[in-house]
């Protein structure tokens, strides 16, 4: 399995010379499984990018497929997808069907509670009030799919879906391709009680690597807990290393990846967060842009 990073900021892009390093697109995570099954997990910012580099493969002649699994609808998790070049890709006969012999094929996956309004908010953000491009205009067949019962198989690969704690709801994903697995954890907030999700960990029960939301530090996130002024970051639906670092060891993970970075971090501060979560915990990273994972 490898992973690829392509967008690895939250709740808005952040570009720049203070985020060159960490980079500054929203979420969009790529994963090529051992079976070559390709599997695109949100559709922020990072996947224009990943989108053009596609263009110099088979996506580039209408001829690529791949499955599109979105954790929740919020705007930093699909703005990216009118801008995602291959999917524009792809012939229409006379009577305006979709050739397919020649057009790229997306499977786009929501929960049954965010996939009845995953094509109408894809719609939405493509309305000519906000956009020049209709969602209809794509050339590429783009077929909507729910997950009802939180499990897809494609090929040997196996995508399991667990509800995590975000305001509005929010999926994590499970992915084992029967030679590794990882875990995405991206916009959950850790439970206020002291305890872990139970969701979380089952999700990343001895995972090769958990990808986790890691946005805030614990100062930033519960301020009256230091003495220091408000407001603080509960409720918001966000975590930080440290919670994931108890996941990651409570589940057995061999390797933390965090990500969803503030958008107020700049590399030096990215870095300095890094370094103090690898003293907890050394097989800590923080995720960069185009940092490739290979498991």
């Amino acid at each position: 399995m490898i992973i690829k990073f392509w967008g690895v900021r939250g709740s808005i892009p952040t570009p720049g010379k203070d985020t060159v390093v960490f980079g500054g697109n929203t979420t969009c995570i790529e994963i090529l499984s051992a079976g070559q099954e390709r599997i695109i997990f949100d559709a922020g910012t990072g996947i224009r990018v990943l989108g053009l580099e596609l263009m110099n493969t088979e996506f580039g002649q209408g001829k690529g497929k791949a499955h599109i699994f979105f954790t929740h609808s919020h705007w930093d998790h699909i703005q990216g997808f009118p801008f995602f070049a291959p999917a524009y890709v792809g012939r229409k006969d006379m009577q305006g069907k979709r050739i397919s012999e020649c057009s790229n094929e997306f499977n786009l996956y929501g929960a049954a509670d965010v996939g009845d309004r995953l094509e109408t908010t894809l719609r939405g953000q493509m309305d000519n009030y906000y956009f020049p491009v209709d969602l209809n205009y794509l050339s590429s067949n783009i077929n909507f799919k729910t997950l009802k019962d939180y499990r897809v198989t494609l090929g040997d690969t196996t995508i399991t879906a667990f509800k995590l704690v975000h305001p509005n709801g929010v999926l994590g994903y499970r992915i084992d391709d029967g030679k590794s697995s990882v875990a995405i954890a991206t916009d959950c907030e850790h439970p206020s009680d002291g305890t872990i999700d139970p969701n979380l960990l089952q999700l990343a029960q001895n995972v090769d690597a958990l990808i986790y939301d890691g946005q805030y530090t614990p100062e930033e996130y519960a301020p009256h807990r230091f003495n220091l002024p408000g407001p603080g970051k509960q409720g918001f639906g966000h975590s930080t290393a440290e919670e994931g670092i108890r996941a990651a060891k409570a589940a057995g993970a061999k390797r933390l990846i965090i990500t969803h970075h503030e958008p107020i971090h700049n590399d030096e501060f990215l870095a300095k967060m890094e370094k103090d979560a690898r003293k907890l915990y050394a097989a800590t990273d923080f995720a960069r842009e185009g940092m490739m994972v290979e498991l």
